[in-house]
């Protein structure tokens, strides 16, 4: 295998995306690195911008290898780096999709760079949002078991059955498509096969909003 796609499989790995995910958080573009795979021949061209995109995504250097230590006067570079990413808080949560999922699994792990300009654009702010993890198929087929999802931690009141973080009444940390009717809470699946279940006053005032799906990819499975 050719050593540049190698060490990208490597980094996927390790940031747990992928290659659709990791290109649209890079360029805005799902088909890059399905692009770089594609290329025939023994010898492959690569784009330097969309490698350097890439490598900090990845949590990688512009080479492509193992992290090096930065020499003083790549300083400048690293600087540069750091205005065009922000890093998203990510945790070690499993939000079902599906009955519900128990159990303290909030460990923090590495966080996950998104485009500062795409998070400017959408109206995002980098520390009041998280990145957490899918179980289950009852939101297919708009989100899979194993995707990661960005959530808005301050939007916290329900607008138009948006999708939804939350904290169940059972302490259960799931995601769904939520929607107020009246005093009752309605929480909807995706996956047809899945019933609606409705939330009456008393337990509704109980769920603890954890804030609103914004983006989502698919990881490295």
């Amino acid at each position: 295998m050719d050593d540049v796609l190698e060490a990208l499989d490597e980094a996927l790995k390790r940031a747990g995306l992928s290659d659709a995910a990791a290109s649209q958080l890079a360029v805005g573009n799902p088909s890059a690195i399905k692009n770089l795979r594609m290329q025939k021949g023994a010898v492959k061209r690569y784009n330097y911008l969309t490698l350097a995109k890439l490598a900090n995504v990845l949590g990688m250097e512009l080479y492509f290898g193992p992290p090096r230590q930065f020499a003083p006067s790549d300083a400048s570079q690293e600087e540069a780096d750091d205005q065009e990413f922000v890093k998203v808080r990510r945790y070690d949560v499993k939000l079902s999709a599906g009955p519900g999922l128990n159990g303290d699994n909030s460990a923090p792990l590495a966080p996950v760079a998104f485009r500062a300009a795409w998070m400017t654009s959408a109206g995002l702010i980098a520390d009041k949002c998280c990145v957490l993890g899918v179980q289950g198929d009852s939101m297919l087929p708009t989100l899979s078991d194993g995707d990661l999802v960005l959530v808005d931690e301050r939007q916290t009141t329900l607008r138009d059955r948006g999708v939804y973080a939350f904290v169940d009444v059972t302490g259960d940390a799931r995601i769904k498509r939520l929607e107020r009717l009246d005093d009752q809470l309605l929480i909807r699946s995706d996956n047809p096969d899945h019933a609606i279940e409705i939330r009456k006053p008393a337990e509704a005032n109980l769920i603890r909003l954890i804030g609103k799906v914004v983006w989502s990819g698919h990881s490295w499975r």
